[in-house]
């Protein structure tokens, strides 16, 4: 398929790597995190949970959950009221930037993720998942993946960003994905830099090919993809054909 320049490398494969700990704290009866391995600080490390612990007063169990740049709700407003910067619930690169300014007052590891020893430090407050927001998030992919169906036929072209024009394939990635208030990078492998990675995929993330990513599509679950793939090809719902891929959140 055509791509931009300097993304035709041979693609390699780089799994997220992620090591799980949880550390009681403080009044919270349970801290369940997964604590990204070093050198991946961008990859979305999986969220484990771990058996409360049996605590001696009557003080229910809760868990916080480790929070990272890409992070959205409650308890991002917490941390940012904490660290000074505007409560807007999203985990953005300024906040990240508080909280590394933050950890390094309080003498904790100035890496910008909210792990258990920061959560504790700040007094946190735990609070339990809603299956609204669950809702929520099912709503949006859903709409992500109804967005981009709206496209089928369109015609590949290189560089084309808009259906009048026709789309590459980030091209047609950043529309979509613009239409849901999200303003994605032109390239695809800007766009798998920027994104937040996830492996547990939901229709409506984004699909990378290769690392550096010369491809990049929209999951639309069982294991297919909506993407604008070659010249002489359109806009059309396929079977994922390569294990070597990668998923982004925006």
């Amino acid at each position: 398929m055509t791509a931009y320049a300097g993304r035709h490398r041979a693609p390699k494969s780089t799994p997220s790597i992620a090591r799980a700990g949880a550390t009681a704290a403080t009044s919270l009866a349970a801290v369940a995190v997964a604590v990204p391995a070093a050198g991946a600080a961008s990859a979305a490390p999986a969220s484990v949970a771990t058996p409360a612990a049996t605590a001696a007063s009557s003080t229910s169990t809760a868990t916080i959950r480790t929070l990272w740049q890409g992070h959205r709700g409650g308890l991002v407003k917490q941390v940012q009221r904490k660290v000074g910067v505007s409560a807007d619930g999203v985990f953005g690169p300024r906040t990240k930037s508080a909280v590394k300014s933050w950890q390094k007052r309080h003498g904790l590891t100035a890496d910008g993720v909210v792990g258990p020893r920061t959560a504790a430090k700040m007094g946190l407050r735990a609070t339990t998942a809603k299956k609204k927001t669950a809702s929520r998030t099912s709503s949006r992919t859903s709409s992500v993946v109804a967005t981009a169906a709206r496209y089928y036929g369109t015609p590949y072209r290189y560089g084309g960003t808009s259906p009048s024009t026709g789309f590459d394939c980030s091209g047609f990635t950043g529309y979509v994905l613009k239409q849901h208030g999200k303003s994605l990078p032109r390239t695809a492998e800007a766009q798998r830099r920027a994104a937040w990675k996830t492996s547990n995929p939901q229709p409506g993330d984004l699909v990378f090919f290769g690392a550096p990513a010369y491809h990049v599509g929209i999951y639309a679950g069982a294991g297919k993809i909506i993407d604008s793939g070659r010249s002489g090809t359109s806009v059309s719902k396929r079977a994922i054909w390569t294990n070597q891929v990668s998923y982004g959140r925006f």
